[in-house]
Order: C-alpha cells, then structure tokens, then sequence
C-alpha cells in the first residue's frame, strides 16, 4: 500500500536505481534530448510526481529512473518519494540490495508518512 510521499535524500534515493539514465542507450526514452526537456521542467516546476520507492530489509526498487538522472543534474538534494512495502520477490533486474542504515531511514520515513496520512484523513 503505498503512503504520503516524503522528502529524502538524493543520494540515498539513486542507489536503488535500476540503471543510470545518463549512460544508458534506448532509442525511445533515453535520447538527450528527452532528459534536456525534463531537465527544464523539473527545473521549472519541481518534481511534480513523486519518485516511487517500494522496500524490505533485503532490496528496493525505484521507479523514476529519469527524474532522480534529472534530480542529480539540478543538484536536488531532496526529492520526493512515495514509499510502499515491497514483496519479498524482486522485479528481475530492477532491485538494488538493501543497505541497514537505508532500511533505518526509510522505515522512520514510511512511520512519518503513515503519520501523515492518518492526520490528512481526520
């Protein structure tokens, strides 16, 4: 189930990408021009969509592979983040082993984000 997004990290955020959207080459969504566009966006407007970070103690999974390359570029050090319990399989190829003292953090942040929604909802 996933919850309030959250601020966090940068850095902490792209070690579970699956792959470096800077350096990798798909001829559909990878051209520069394509990360030059969302670069001015983002530097516009913000991250108007929240990363999505699903985790468990033994992996995590980042869908937003171009906006935490694009995130990088802008030398954001916050992004904002959706968090949500991942099962225990991963998605093949896209899962990055877990580091304790991220799994510390992102617990403490989905606790936060639970905390909020349960106050947005009263």
């Amino acid at each position: 189930m996933p919850l309030s997004s959250v601020h966090l990290p940068t850095a902490l955020v792209v070690r579970y990408r699956a792959c470096d959207r800077e350096t990798v080459d798909s001829a559909l969504v990878d051209t520069p021009r394509h990360l030059d566009a969302l670069t001015i966006d983002i530097g516009k407007h913000g991250i108007l969509t929240p990363l999505s970070l699903g985790f468990n103690e033994e992996f995590g999974t980042l869908d937003g592979n171009h906006r935490i390359a694009v995130a990088l570029r802008l030398g954001l050090e916050l992004v904002p983040v959706t968090l949500f319990r991942q099962p225990l399989t991963p998605r093949p190829g896209h899962a990055q082993p877990m580091l304790p003292e991220d799994l510390i953090i992102l617990q403490n942040a989905a606790e936060s984000a639970i905390t909020l929604v349960t106050h947005d909802q009263q």
